[in-house]
C-alpha cells in the first residue's frame, strides 16, 4: 500500500437518489461524495445544464471587464495598434489565440507577442514594454500574466500605452492586524476574478476559460452576438483544451466549458485547422478525444515548443489558414515534445536521486543541468514521487541569478509560503499548486531555511491518499456500471474519477509486461485488473513469494475494455495491498 486509503463517508439516502435518478446506488454514491443530493442538481450534472455567470451581470460582474470593452471598442473605432502579450504554456497559447481570432474577428489592427522563456522569462518585462512603445503600439492586453507587474505596468504608464491584464493567477496582498489587502497594478483595467473586491462568483478560470467568457460578453456588449456563434464552438475548444491543461477545478463553469469542448472536437476534429493537422499526426483522428487525451497527447505538444524554442509556433499553428504550414507547425511541435520526454525522463532520474536524499519537508533543489523549461514538469515530478513540496532550481543567462518552478501538494499553498519570503526574490508568481521565480544564488539556501523551519505538514500530510468513493464486490464490476460512471465525466482536479476498494481477490493468472511497465491481472472470478507503472513495487512485495498463495485488496478505477469487438468490464489498479492466503 503506497498511499493511505480514506474510505468517504455519506449521510446520503443512497436507495431514495438511486430510485429518483434511475441509477445504481454505486453511482448515486459517488455523486453524493460530490455534494450532488438533489434530482435537480443531478439531471443539471449529468445533463451540463449548469449555467454560466454572466461577465457583465449587475448584481455580480467582472470588475473592470465593462472599462476593458469601451477600450478595446475605442481601439477599433481609432485604428490602433493593439498587441496581445501572452505566455509560452498551454493556457497563454490558447488565450492569446482566442483574443486574437476574436479581435481579428472585429477588423481590429491586433498582433500577439510571447515572450522567450530563457531569455524575458515569465509576464511582463520592462525591455519588452520599451519595444513595444518603440514599435509604435497604443494599447497592450496581457493574457494570463500581468497581475504581479507592478514595475511593469508602471513603466507603460510613463510611456504612455494603456494596458489592459488578463489574469487568473493570484494577487499579490499586504497584511496588517485586522485585514489583507491584494497589491494591484496600476493598469488602465484589471480583469481576474481572484480579487478581492471583484464581485464575479465562478472563481477558478483559467486565462483561456476567462478570455473566451469575456469575448463571448464582449460580442453580446457591442451587439454582435451572431457573429460570435460563427467562433464560438472553435474557441470554446481552445478554451476547454486549456482548462484540462492547466489544471484547474473541473467544477462550474470549467466543467461546462471542458464538456461542451470534448463534445465539439469529436464530433468534428476539423473545428481548428491546425488543431486537427496534430490531433492527426498523433493517431487520434478515428479515436476519442477525452481529457486523458488533451493532458497527455495533445497539451504536452502545445506546451513543448514554449519550453523548448517560442510558443509563438503554437499559437502560429492555431491561427494559420495554410495548410502547408499548419502541417510544418504541427510536425515541429511533435518533434519538439519527443525532445522533452528525453530531457525530462534524463532529468527526473537525477534529479530524485538528490531528493530522495534531502531531510526537509519542503524541497528546494539545485540542478543547474537541467534546462528551465523543464524545471516545472520534473519539479512535479519529484512530488508526486515523494508527496512533498517541490522548487527545482537552475541556471540562467545571468550567472547570479537561479531560475525555477515549484508544485506543491493539497495541504501546503506554495504561493502563500513563497509570498512571505518575497524579499528573497528576483520575481515570482503562481498559485496554491504551482509557482515560478528567480532567485539570486546566496538566498537558496536562507530560502530552504526559511520555507522548512515555518512549515507545518504533519507526517499524514506528506502521504499521498486516494479518497475512496465505494467499497464494491467483483460482481458488482460491470459494463452497466462502468457506462453510469461515465456520465459524471469530465474528469480531472476536483472532479477525480470515481475509486472504488475491493478486497480479497484471489488471482488466477498474472502477465506482467515490463516494456511498458504494465501488469494484467486475471482473479479468481473471471474478472480483469489492470494496473500502469506499479511493477517495481508488486516485485518488490511479492520477492520470493508465488502469486497464486496471496489475495489482494485493491483501489481502483471502473472502466470498459473492448478487444476483437467484445467489450468486458476490467478494472484499473491504482494502489494494492498483498495479504496471504
Amino acid at each position: 500500500m503506497r498511499y493511505k486509503w480514506n474510505l468517504l463517508a455519506t449521510d446520503a439516502n443512497l436507495q431514495l437518489m438511486s430510485q429518483v435518478m434511475g441509477i445504481s446506488e454505486i453511482t448515486a454514491n459517488v455523486m453524493a461524495n460530490r455534494g450532488i443530493r438533489t434530482k435537480n442538481t443531478a439531471t443539471n450534472f449529468l445533463r451540463n445544464n449548469q449555467s454560466n455567470p454572466k461577465i457583465l451581470d449587475s448584481s455580480a460582474p467582472m470588475k473592470h471587464a465593462q472599462k476593458m470593452f469601451d477600450r478595446i471598442i475605442l481601439a477599433i473605432s481609432q485604428k490602433e495598434r493593439i498587441i496581445i502579450y501572452g505566455d509560452y504554456d498551454a493556457d497563454g497559447v490558447m488565450s492569446t489565440a482566442i483574443l486574437y481570432k476574436s479581435l481579428a474577428a472585429c477588423n481590429a489592427n491586433v498582433e500577439f507577442y510571447i515572450p522567450n522563456r530563457e531569455e524575458e522569462g515569465y509576464g511582463l518585462n520592462i525591455s519588452a514594454v520599451r519595444a513595444i512603445k518603440q514599435a509604435e503600439y497604443d494599447l497592450i492586453i496581457t493574457c494570463d500574466n500581468g497581475i504581479a507587474a507592478l514595475e511593469e505596468v508602471q513603466e507603460a504608464n510613463n510611456l504612455d500605452i494603456d494596458i489592459i491584464i488578463i489574469d487568473h493567477h493570484e494577487p499579490g496582498f499586504v497584511e496588517t492586524e485586522n485585514e489583507r489587502c491584494d497589491v494591484i497594478p496600476k493598469a488602465l483595467a484589471v480583469v481576474n476574478p481572484k480579487q478581492a473586491d471583484c464581485a464575479y462568483p465562478f472563481k477558478n478560470l483559467c486565462a483561456a476559460g476567462l478570455s473566451f467568457r469575456l469575448m463571448e460578453a464582449f460580442y453580446e456588449y457591442t451587439g454582435n452576438s451572431e457573429t460570435f456563434s460563427q467562433l464560438y464552438e472553435e474557441l470554446i475548444t481552445l478554451a476547454a483544451i486549456a482548462t484540462v491543461c492547466d489544471i484547474v477545478d473541473l467544477h462550474g463553469d470549467n466543467r461546462n466549458l471542458v464538456k461542451k469542448g470534448l463534445t465539439i472536437i469529436n464530433a468534428n476534429k476539423n473545428i481548428n485547422n491546425g488543431l486537427f493537422k496534430l490531433i492527426e499526426l498523433k493517431g487520434y483522428l478515428n479515436k476519442p478525444i477525452d481529457t486523458f487525451t488533451i493532458g497527455f497527447v495533445i497539451g504536452p505538444c502545445i506546451n513543448a515548443t514554449g519550453r523548448l524554442e517560442s510558443a509563438e509556433t503554437a499559437v502560429k499553428l492555431l491561427i494559420s489558414d495554410n495548410e502547408t504550414e499548419q502541417q510544418q507547425l504541427a510536425q515541429e511541435l511533435s518533434d519538439l515534445n519527443d525532445r522533452r520526454k528525453e530531457l525530462t525522463r534524463t532529468c527526473s532520474d537525477r534529479i530524485l536521486e538528490q531528493a530522495a536524499e534531502s531531510p526537509n519537508n519542503v524541497l528546494v533543489l539545485v540542478d543547474e543541468q537541467t534546462h528551465e523549461s523543464i524545471a516545472g514538469i520534473v519539479a512535479g515530478r519529484v512530488k508526486e514521487k515523494l508527496h512533498r513540496p517541490t522548487i527545482l532550481l537552475t541556471s540562467s543567462a545571468d550567472e547570479k541569478i537561479l531560475k525555477g518552478s515549484a508544485r506543491s501538494i493539497e495541504s501546503y499553498n506554495i504561493f502563500e509560503a513563497l509570498y512571505a519570503n518575497r524579499d528573497l526574490f528576483e520575481r515570482f508568481g503562481g498559485h496554491a499548486m504551482a509557482a515560478g521565480m528567480s532567485i539570486k544564488r546566496e538566498n537558496v539556501d536562507i530560502l530552504r531555511e526559511r520555507l522548512n523551519a515555518a512549515c507545518t505538514l504533519t507526517a499524514e500530510d506528506l502521504q499521498g491518499v486516494f479518497h475512496i468513493d465505494r467499497e464494491i464486490a467483483p460482481a458488482e464490476v460491470t459494463v452497466k456500471l462502468a457506462a453510469e460512471l461515465a456520465w459524471l465525466a469530465p474528469f480531472g482536479k476536483a472532479n477525480h474519477e470515481p475509486l472504488f476498494v475491493t478486497y480479497n481477490l484471489k488471482i488466477s493468472a498474472l502477465r506482467n509486461i515490463e516494456a511498458k511497465n504494465t501488469l494484467i491481472f486475471t482473479f479468481e472470478n473471471g474478472l480483469k485488473g489492470i494496473a500502469f507503472g506499479l511493477n517495481q513495487e508488486f516485485a518488490e512485495e511479492l520477492a520470493n513469494r508465488d502469486y497464486s498463495a496471496v489475495t489482494l485488496d485493491i483501489v481502483h478505477i471502473v472502466e470498459t475494455n473492448t478487444y476483437n469487438g467484445k467489450t468486458t468490464a476490467q478494472m484499473r489498479i491504482k494502489d494494492f495491498n498483498i495479504r496471504e492466503i
